[in-house]
């Protein structure tokens, strides 16, 4: 094994593993906890930032024994996943001081990040095991952090007994697999399983069985219908650095290793229906509990779960049909997805810290008091609802809808138009709420904010404007580059 490749390889990786070791380090000194979050963000952003310098060479590295891949489309999604945990870093610095001992929340948080990064270069089910506990089990940690606050345990709990669940599904696919294959490796298994099937030999009760376990688990990482019964309380309950967590990484990272599962190992005609179901009832039901949301007046972070679980169903439309074309434009929108979601639930955040409150109608005329955070999330509930003035969500949108409907699958059509209906209502709950934050008339939460705002707040209002000027930019500058890259990165895939 050569280490110096090892080294430069998982050069993104090394960067967030000094980040947990040090910022342990100094959370046992109470004059250095403070400066945790600024070393995590450090760390994070050196992070994507070797990612992308790698993005700029073509070459692909296999390392440690074919378990992990160093590919563009894991450079990619690694610089994704880095880039966005260093805006919740840098905008949760000052949200995280309510909680007890804020300091250990990062290298909890650091490490969630480094199993998500590893995730989306596995080629081996024992790394994909092991990389998606690490997300789970710091994702848990992080959920029930606020541990005087009875909705952030029971949302804890929620999540370990689910994410127990999800676990002992995948452990069980994984067991059939080896016990049918004697591999572990996605190439050796997919070459054996290949071989089986031209001898006729391989069971079909036994594959049906194994495809709907890693579809299970797959959903719930995405918290797609029907395994998103957990996502609105989770969500709610769970400090909303936590929310935004696995809103955008935990999904960027199920979607990453499931298009590597499914074009490395197998893909067969029962994923492509559950898939297509999974599709169709997260974007129901998504904007259906969306729409009933808003017209109570909910929690502003439910809305945005039930708007995760639509947006979901959106990109699980393109995985279904699994086409060279339809791949790329998943990965386009996801790419989009995560920053315009980062940046909504970052307003959400400095919302929640100025009222207190979750609570949709608190948030009445805050025009009035903060313009600029008001405009933010403003363009990100645009971009969510695909409206064409802000032209990233848009285009990514219209691709992805257009490729499934011209894709000559036999539902290809009518994924499309669900998909397209669906926007449709969303665009009832995302324009009511900003109608919510213009036009209403200011509540009493709004009316006891001050005039000023506090000087902490600028790093949450940084993390919001990098968010939402990368969204603008790239819609406006770099679409076709984008469109290129995940058509490039994709087709590497079926070579």
């Amino acid at each position: 094994m050569d280490f110096q490749i090892v080294s430069q390889v998982l050069l993104p990786e090394i960067f967030v593993l000094l980040g947990i070791v040090i910022t342990i380090l100094t959370s046992l000194f109470e004059t250095s906890k403070k400066h945790n979050a600024g070393i995590a963000a450090v760390f994070l952003l050196l992070a994507s930032l070797a990612c992308y310098k790698n993005l700029f060479f073509d070459f692909s590295e296999s390392i440690l024994f074919n378990s992990f891949i160093n590919d563009q489309f894991s450079m990619l999604l690694r610089a994704l996943i880095y880039g966005v945990s260093f805006l919740i870093v840098l905008g949760a610095s000052q949200y995280l001081k309510v909680l007890e001992s804020p300091a250990e929340y990062y290298p909890i948080i650091l490490s969630s990040t480094l199993g998500a990064g590893v995730l989306c270069g596995a080629n081996d089910f024992l790394v994909f095991f092991v990389a998606l506990e690490t997300l789970g089990l710091g994702a848990i940690l992080i959920t029930a952090y606020a541990r005087f606050n009875k909705a952030s345990n029971e949302a804890g709990i929620k999540y370990l007994v689910t994410s127990a669940i999800s676990t002992a599904m995948l452990l069980l696919a994984i067991s059939f697999i080896y016990g049918l294959t004697k591999a572990t490796n996605f190439s050796l298994v997919a070459q054996t399983m290949y071989e089986f099937s031209n001898l006729g030999v391989l069971s079909q009760p036994l594959l049906i069985l194994i495809s709907v376990l890693l579809c299970a688990v797959i959903a719930f990482k995405l918290a797609a219908a029907p395994f998103h019964n957990w996502s609105p309380d989770v969500y709610s309950g769970a400090p909303t650095s936590t929310t935004v967590f696995l809103s955008v990484v935990s999904k960027v990272a199920a979607f990453a290793v499931a298009i590597r599962i499914f074009s490395t190992v197998f893909h067969n005609e029962q994923i492509q229906i559950l898939l297509m179901v999974f599709a169709v009832l997260s974007i129901v039901i998504g904007n259906y509990v969306g729409v009933i949301q808003m017209i109570s007046r909910g929690s502003v972070k439910r809305l945005l779960a039930y708007s995760s679980i639509a947006q979901a169903g959106y990109l699980l439309i393109a995985l279904s049909i699994f086409t060279p074309e339809s791949l790329s434009a998943l990965l386009l929108y996801l790419i989009i997805y995560a920053m315009m979601n980062t940046g909504a639930f970052l307003c959400a955040m400095y919302f929640e810290q100025i009222t207190n409150s979750i609570k949709i109608f608190d948030y009445s005329g805050m025009i009035k008091k903060r313009s600029g955070m008001v405009i933010a999330f403003a363009f990100c509930l645009i971009s969510l609802a695909g409206l064409p003035l802000i032209p990233a969500s848009f285009i990514a949108k219209f691709f992805l809808f257009s490729t499934a409907f011209s894709s000559g699958f036999v539902f290809g059509k009518v994924l499309a138009i669900i998909g397209l209906v669906g926007s449709i209502i969303a665009l009832f709950y995302y324009m009511y709420l900003v109608k919510i934050l213009v036009v209403d008339d200011v509540s009493t939460a709004v009316k006891a904010i001050p005039e000023k705002d506090e000087h902490p707040s600028r790093m949450i209002k940084t993390a919001t404007f990098i968010a939402v000027i990368k969204l603008v930019v790239v819609g406006i500058f770099m679409m076709d580059y984008l469109k290129e890259l995940a058509t490039d990165t994709i087709s590497r895939f079926f070579l």
